[in-house]
């Protein structure tokens, strides 16, 4: 058989090879395009759930800082002396004296009251159980010095201590 006959034996099947090329190329540019728009919808959905964790973060955050504000709310210097004698009191230290806040602005976000303490304590684990109370008070108590002597008055036996104790409050 000469080619012009088999290529008109054939023709009609010729052609239908030559559509199923032409559709297979056009469906392959098709998917290409579809593959290159659903990874940028892959790729924006990844920086939205990026965004939706950091909203969360910060709300969390925020609330967060509502807690340590209510916290760090100022406290009046009659209560924070009250606070000072019941921990002294539940720890059997004898309190001599309270003075007044000395105040100081260390940041711009809080203030800091400093209160000069002088105590009496029967003993070391008495003065220990003291401070340890003070640091552990609900309320933000800090102890930023202390000066430990023996009692004076031979009558009395432990220690005599003065103690700078901070009180740190939120400005607003």
């Amino acid at each position: 058989m000469t080619p012009e006959e088999l290529f008109a034996k054939y023709k009609d099947k010729a052609v239908n090879i030559i559509v199923i090329i032409v559709c297979l190329i056009v469906a392959g540019n098709i998917y290409k395009g579809s593959m290159g728009r659903v990874a940028a919808l892959k790729m924006k959905i990844s920086e939205e759930d990026k965004k939706s964790g950091e909203l969360t973060r910060i709300s969390q955050l925020e609330s967060n800082i509502t807690a340590y504000k209510k916290l760090l709310s100022r406290k009046e210097a009659s209560q924070v002396m009250g606070n000072i004698n019941d921990i002294a009191k539940a720890a059997g230290v004898e309190v001599l004296s309270v003075r007044p806040p000395q105040k100081e602005l260390p940041g711009p976000d809080y203030i800091k009251d400093i209160f000069d303490v002088s105590i009496n304590a029967p003993s070391y684990d008495a003065l220990a159980k003291f401070i340890s109370g003070i640091e552990s008070s609900d309320n933000v108590y800090t102890v930023d010095n202390i000066i430990i002597s023996p009692q004076t008055d031979a009558d009395k036996k432990g220690l005599t201590a003065n103690v700078k104790i901070s009180s740190v409050s939120a400005m607003n």
